[in-house]
């Protein structure tokens, strides 16, 4: 395959002439809707706030579901192990939506996903406590988490790739990757918020006998979403485009072969974000209010406000900065950061037990995890070509949260009760150094990932102005004995 550079004309005239003035683009994607763009994240927000609510009441689920009288923080352990059990489910559910969305549409895994999710939700509503059924109730409380952790684990990628790819200009997939992961965390900080509305409506024996249900039987409206991008949303650009290889295929086959060691790389950066996240985060609500004592007034109040200052407001503002200076540097960055102040965020926590300063730890460490999350969409759809692209994203990303997402709450826990109050955080300074080995080892330089991609950045130096940056589109189709390439070239200026 010939990549064609803007400092040197090509070996052949093109067999279409074009404009010396002006270049001609031919066969362009589509550009994106807003309705599409903003359908494929409202499912975020709904079905992340359907996730993320059990994090939250996980203390009061502990005494609906477990035995009572149980020595120590043993039945919140437990509540955040099932908690952790729908992380098991994810790989399964990456790797079957990421199939559907490979081989036939992103839209349709999305559709799939949110449905799944919407289901399982309300009957958590419904399920009978361990005083009525006993153990049956954990059972069936592990069960229905298992069918969140498939629809979540094919969601959140789907999502990514679907809203990404709808964006044609290559130069604002970092901000478009930043609104997915910014509406996930969206939908988690509804989840705090509803945490902290019924807390502060309901007393701590009323929630515990029927007002943990509230949000529970709510979370069916994700369904909604669900409904308007199956009738009034079209598929994906790069979906719809005739590419003969993409039927030939197998997604899995080649996540698990060929770009195996990007789906590891994936799976490391993914653990940093998934450790950082669930800790401080959803865990931290709880550490805050149920483990330390005397606890930070005001918990979920305070983890709410600080994911809000903290992530959405900086995550996209990251997601545009890496657009312009790059996803490497930032990343590396913002894992750095996050490793030093990890353990300080919680000792500041622990030591003073005011909620100001335990606000502004927070939302710092907010600020150094969204440097890294960030840009992370849009590495990681870089990584891959498309035709195993969401299929190899899904399994690399869900396993990480299989890992570390869904066991960092006990085992954070379990830190706090043997090895101190503050250790936690050194746990997630080790995440952290293995995400920023998953950036640097990425097999795969920033051009080639490029080319993965269907994109070809070639980077020249022009006048003391700016530099003129040259997108390639390459667009191949495999026949039976030999590759037909069509290139469709845009050249943008930058002064």
């Amino acid at each position: 395959m010939q990549v064609l550079d803007s400092s040197s004309p090509p070996s052949s005239p093109p067999s279409t002439p074009r404009s010396s003035d002006s270049p001609t683009v031919v066969n362009a994607p589509p550009a994106p809707t807003i309705g599409r763009t903003l359908a494929g994240l409202s499912g975020n927000i709904l079905e992340w706030y359907d996730f993320a609510i059990f994090g939250y009441f996980s203390d009061i689920i502990s005494k609906v579901f477990f035995p009572p009288n149980q020595s120590g923080h043993a039945a919140l352990i437990e509540s955040f192990a099932v908690f952790g059990g729908a992380f098991i489910a994810r790989p399964i559910g990456g790797i079957l939506m990421g199939y559907i969305g490979d081989k036939y549409g992103r839209k349709k895994a999305l559709e799939c996903s949110i449905f799944l999710m919407a289901v399982p939700t309300f009957l958590m509503g419904c399920l009978p406590s361990y005083a009525s059924i006993g153990y049956w109730a954990i059972i069936l409380l592990i069960l229905t988490r298992l069918l969140q952790g498939m629809s979540v684990g094919g969601q959140l990628m789907a999502s990514a790739v679907f809203v990404v790819e709808g964006q044609p200009d290559k130069r604002k997939w970092g901000i478009y990757g930043s609104f997915v992961f910014a509406t996930a965390n969206c939908g988690t900080l509804i989840g705090g918020i509803v945490g902290e509305i019924m807390r502060e409506s309901f007393t701590e024996d009323e929630l515990v006998r029927y007002g943990w249900r509230i949000p529970f039987l709510s979370g069916f409206i994700v369904a909604f979403a669900g409904l308007y991008l199956k009738h009034f949303v079209e598929e994906s650009p790069l979906t719809n485009e005739n590419n003969e290889r993409i039927k030939n295929v197998n997604p899995i086959w080649e996540a698990v072969t060929t770009h195996r060691k990007s789906t590891v790389c994936v799976a490391c950066v993914a653990s940093m974000w998934s450790g950082c996240f669930y800790v401080y985060y959803v865990w931290f609500a709880a550490y805050m209010n149920s483990l330390l004592d005397p606890p930070v007034e005001h918990a979920f109040l305070v983890n709410s406000a600080a994911m809000f200052t903290g992530v959405m407001c900086f995550f996209t503002v990251c997601g545009v900065a890496s657009d312009r200076v790059g996803r490497r540097p930032m990343m590396l960055a913002g894992g750095a950061m996050s490793c030093v102040y990890a353990p300080i965020c919680l000792w500041v926590v622990y030591k003073f037990r005011d909620p100001f300063l335990s606000f502004f730890a927070q939302t710092f460490m907010g600020v150094c995890i969204s440097m890294f999350g960030g840009p992370m969409t849009a590495w990681m759809i870089e990584s891959f070509p498309k035709e195993a692209r969401l299929t190899s994203m899904s399994i690399g990303y869900n396993m990480a949260q299989m890992l570390v997402g869904g066991t960092c709450p006990s085992i954070s826990t379990l830190m706090f009760d043997t090895a101190g109050e503050w250790s936690p955080g050194f746990f997630i300074s080790g995440c952290c150094v293995l995400g920023m080995i998953g950036v640097w080892a990425m097999p795969t330089s920033e051009e080639d990932r490029l080319k993965l991609s269907g994109w070809t950045s070639v980077r020249s130096r022009g006048d003391s102005e700016g530099d003129k940056i040259n997108l390639l589109k390459e667009q191949s189709e495999k026949s039976d004995n030999h590759l037909e390439i069509e290139m469709t070239t845009s050249v943008f200026v930058d002064v």
